[in-house]
């Protein structure tokens, strides 16, 4: 893919409402081709938002941006003209955070491709690389990088994007309501995907139907003849999708009672260890089986959702399937792999009650009946006043679906393993620890070969740092 379509500085300065500063040449001669608002990620050419930030102040770096090649520098109005970007336009607009989201907004409206835009409690980083995965047959897609799923991140993303792809799919994360209707609204898309609803953000927002509510914003973005991709087994999204006709849904979910309205049916779902699992699913009335490198029955609903919207934008079923088997995922997510004669399953970028129970019935799962298994969890965050209560109930949920043994850090992870022992489990086997290096080098001794081994945890636990360890210890 090449670089960021080149756009004209009186473009981008008429949709953000900026007013130039010191400008040495009419900004219908200067191009820029990009964005940044970090100056350490800016390349020549590209526009730099001096945003304020909770530990940095973009404008102190303003200089740098330009010494590292700008094209021009986007600063609030009120706070005059940065040191060091003398030999650059200095466009000033009343905030550089909501003049970011406006010129994405405006590139968006000139992108003659299609958009899918991508949310839920858990799974939207898997989604969206499956989604691309899915389009790809179709023509080149663009999607979020890394993190880049926030206010700040998705105009970036839309920044970056040459104009000639086929398919833009966009992140989109919340924190709190209002968000995604933010994002959406700029992003605009022609598929809206809600993965699920979960205890996610619950610190934040309170209670479940807020976060269906919140996640469920998405979907009053919709461009017009938008489609609408959700659960089947979601009750609380259903008010958020009533005005849409049931044309311009795509529900999706396992075969069962609730699985009438589903377009895209997961029939049979066979765990294959370390080589993921195997899925047999109906799309429409169009049988196919897929051999995800993915384990889990969460990652066979994903890979659902992401059918549903291959088939919302008219890719034929085939070739989307077959690209879902080449599918990969950025690190630390469900990433599977061999270790001295264990398996790890390696799924800690992100963790909230659903997810660590959905992980550990994936590890008992893919383990089957030979393999042992074993956790090293750690604190899931933002979840209010119940995080005790419900770190206590994976604990005990662990127990119940065979875990052998339960390595935890932190002081909620602590939780988990009281819950763990007040369901049975030995307490030398479920264990509290100061720090993930220590809890994998135990883990490390309860192990042998053939067992498996889950590493997960919110990621401010960097858990990351077991993963190591547990690869220098086997």
């Amino acid at each position: 893919m090449t670089g960021p379509a080149q756009r004209i500085l009186a473009f981008a300065c008429k949709a953000m409402a900026g007013k130039a500063v010191g400008a040495r040449a009419a900004l219908g001669t200067i191009r820029f081709a990009g964005a940044a608002s970090d100056s350490r990620e800016v390349k020549p050419g590209r526009l730099f938002f001096a945003l304020f930030g909770e530990r940095v102040d973009g404008f102190d770096f303003c200089g740098a941006a330009a010494q590292a090649g700008a094209a021009a520098v986007v600063v609030a109005a009120h706070r005059g003209r940065p040191a060091g970007c003398q030999g650059i336009p200095v466009i000033a607009v009343a905030d550089p955070r909501k003049a970011l989201g406006d010129l994405a907004t405006a590139v968006r409206k000139k992108f003659q491709g299609r958009v899918v835009g991508v949310t839920g409690s858990n799974g939207k980083t898997t989604t969206k690389e499956l989604v691309a995965a899915a389009l790809s047959p179709a023509g080149q897609v663009l999607r979020t990088q890394g993190n880049l799923n926030t206010d700040v991140g998705l105009p970036l993303t839309v920044l970056e994007a040459t104009g000639k792809e086929a398919f833009w799919v966009l992140e989109m994360a919340m924190r709190a309501p209002g968000e995604i209707a933010y994002l959406a609204g700029i992003a605009q898309p022609h598929v809206a995907v809600v993965t699920n609803v979960a205890a996610a953000h619950l610190g934040r927002l309170g209670s479940l139907d807020a976060v269906a509510r919140a996640k469920g914003e998405i979907f009053g973005g919709l461009a017009p003849d938008g489609i609408a991709v959700l659960p089947v087994d979601e009750p609380r999204l259903e008010p958020e999708v009533a005005d849409l006709p049931e044309a311009r849904k795509r529900r999706f979910g396992f075969a069962g009672s609730a699985s009438a309205r589903a377009f895209v049916r997961i029939m049979e779902f066979i765990p294959d260890g370390a080589a993921g699992s195997r899925i047999r699913l109906s799309v429409g009335y169009e049988p196919v089986v897929l051999r995800l490198s993915l384990a889990g029955e969460h990652n066979a609903r994903n890979a659902a959702a992401a059918l549903a919207v291959s088939n919302a934008l008219g890719v034929p079923l085939l070739p989307a399937a077959a690209a879902l088997e080449h599918a990969t995922l950025p690190p630390h997510r469900s990433h599977v792999f061999s270790l001295g004669g264990r398996t790890v399953l390696d799924d800690c970028y992100n963790a909230n009650p659903t997810s660590m129970t959905a992980a550990l019935r994936t590890l008992v799962g893919s383990a089957g009946r030979f393999g042992r298994t074993f956790a090293i969890l750690g604190d899931m965050l933002e979840l209010g006043e119940a995080a005790a209560e419900l770190h206590q109930a994976v604990g005990q949920e662990a127990v119940k679906i065979g875990v052998a043994g339960l390595a935890v850090v932190g002081s909620l992870g602590a939780k988990i393993a009281e819950g763990a022992t007040a369901a049975g489990l030995p307490a030398n086997r479920a264990m509290v620890f100061d720090d993930p290096e220590t809890a994998a080098q135990t883990v490390s001794t309860w192990t042998a070969p053939g067992d498996w081994i889950l590493v997960k945890a919110s990621r401010g636990m960097r858990l990351e740092r077991a993963v190591e360890a547990l690869r220098k210890k086997l």
